[in-house]
Formats: structure tokens, sequence, C-alpha cells
């Protein structure tokens, strides 16, 4: 595994460094009765309100053309906590990566560095900190400020714009399922962001999750496409992570 696709995968989620341009500029509408309904009912769909394991993903990157497949897995517990671990085709481990509110710490296994960095590194390099990291999954984020309603399931969509620190979110909610189908992620400007979208949700239980996630960063002329292939809830096991023995430690700041 490259240095560069091991940065991509750690942090795609947290910049903002597209040239996307919305493609319309909406009128905000009322916020109505059956419009803030619809976000609580989104809200409690979040995969992120109880604990969960991805025990295996598929993992497309495209970069400028070129295109690396990668197998990953991930542990979450609440209420932020994040292991994801990152092996090649034929399964050897290439990096490890801990999150928690205010720790990333990466383990690479094909160069042995350990990266530890912190919420105010994220925070200020890409705008965006771990508290974002629910959007990769496609669920919506209740720390919004200054939310608008922008299209009131018109068409079965509602579409809803709000802020999270310095970045600006469009969210796109499909009124029937209760779920986030796209996501938007912009500076104040509106002329740069990262453009998610999930398809195929699986119901399990009282949990829905997509699928099939596609990340796109067109500046960057990087694609990432997810598909989740297996999924288990409850798990209540605690999350280790084990720095790497004798690794050259590298602060990020």
């Amino acid at each position: 595994m490259s240095g560069k696709a091991l940065v991509i995968v750690a942090v795609i989620v947290f910049s903002g460094c597209s040239s996307v341009k919305k493609a319309e500029v909406m009128v905000p509408v009322k916020s109505s009765d059956s419009s803030l309904e619809l976000t609580k009912r989104v809200l409690n769909r979040n995969l992120t309100k109880g604990n969960f394991n991805i025990v295996k993903a598929e993992v497309e990157i495209i970069n400028n053309g070129d295109s690396q497949k990668l197998i990953a897995s991930m542990k979450y517990r609440v209420p932020g906590n994040y292991l994801l671990t990152i092996r090649n085709r034929t399964g050897i481990e290439a990096a490890r990566v801990y999150i928690t509110h205010d720790t990333v710490i990466i383990n690479d296994r094909i160069y042995r560095k350990l990266y530890c960095g912190s919420n105010e590194y994220l925070l200020k390099k890409y705008g965006i900190a771990t508290n974002s990291l629910p959007l990769v999954l496609g669920d919506y984020l209740n720390e919004l400020s200054e939310v608008e309603i922008l299209k009131d399931c018109t068409g079965g969509i509602s579409q809803i714009q709000g802020y999270l620190d310095s970045k600006e979110i469009w969210y796109y909610l499909n009124c029937s399922k209760s779920k986030v189908t796209a996501v938007t992620i912009s500076d104040k400007a509106g002329t740069a962001g990262i453009n998610m979208e999930f398809s195929e949700f699986m119901e399990r239980g009282n949990n829905s999750y997509p699928e099939k996630i596609s990340i796109e960063d067109a500046m960057e002329k990087t694609k990432i496409n997810i598909k989740m292939i297996s999924v288990e809830f409850n798990d209540n096991d605690q999350i280790e992570f084990i720095p790497g023995k004798n690794y050259e430690r590298i602060i990020l700041k």
C-alpha cells in the first residue's frame, strides 16, 4: 500500500478540497412540523447510535485514472471511538487507524511508522474534525447550526443546509426511508467540497445502513467506492489499539 493511498483513506473524510459547485441556489422554505419530524426519524436511524462492527468492506480508490483495491474492517463504539483496519487484497494488514473525540493514531505497518494527531490538528488543517466522521457512514449530524430546510420532501427528497464549524453541509434525505442519500461538504463560499452518495440500504432489525458508499473529490481527481459486505451490531467488546513496537513516531502538527 502506497503512502499516498494510506493518507487518502485516513483523512479523506475530514477534507474539503474539491471544485464541486452546487447546481442550484434554492430559496429556503419555512421549517414545518413534518420536516422536523423527518430529521428526528433520520437521527433515530443513524448507524452510530449504537455499537457495530463492519466485518468486511471492499474499498476501491481511483486517483488520476489509477485504481487500487483494498479490504477494510471497522469497529465503532459509542460515543465516538473507531478502529479501522486496512488490508491489501491478499489479506496482509497495511494500516490500523484509531480515532477518538480528540485523537487520531495511525499504525503504518508497511513503513513501520506511528502517526499521532489531535482533533485540533484535523480542524486546523482540514476544517472538519472527528465529530464529522459519521458523515461518511450516511448519518445525520445533530450538531449543525443555522439549519434551513431548502426542499421539504418534494419528490420524496428533503434538502437541508447547515454549518459545522467552518464547513457548509448540504444533506439530501429520503423521506420514505428516513435515511441520508447524499451529502456535500463545502466551504462557506459554496465552491469547494466533497460529494458523498449512499445507496442500496440494508435493514437489520432496527438498524439501517448503506451497502454502497461513493466519495468523490473532483479537484484531486479522487473517487472512493465502498461496498459493505458484512456488518454486525450490538457488540459490547471494548476497542483495543496496540501502537507498533519500535515504530518511528511522527507527530502531526
